[in-house]
């Protein structure tokens, strides 16, 4: 069984289509840097390259839809708790006033 290399990334940079194959370009933030109009900005550096089937970029796209699915239903739930919590501090807050 090979081992599994972790590998982090801050940022995609790059994505195209060669011979059958996606490559993904993976970068990490280098310090900071001016943009060509001089505006604040990041120096990136590519450090891997990321190489799939189509069909295994394709389901991993799904997989992806489905987690930003799950965090966006995450977060209405938190904003309706949040609202919740806010509507049963009103009463409360209406008495001492």
């Amino acid at each position: 069984m090979a081992n599994k290399q972790i590998v982090f990334t801050d940022r995609v940079v790059g994505l195209s289509l060669q011979n059958g194959l996606v490559r993904i370009d993976l970068a990490t933030i280098a310090g900071p840097a001016k943009t060509k109009d001089g505006k604040d900005g990041l120096k990136m550096d590519i450090t891997h390259q990321l190489v799939l089937p189509v069909d295994a970029f394709v389901n991993g796209v799904a997989m992806q839809q489905q987690l930003v699915k799950e965090l966006v239903a995450r977060q209405q739930k938190r904003v309706a708790k949040a609202k919740e919590a806010k509507a049963d501090d009103k009463p409360a807050a209406d008495a001492k006033a």
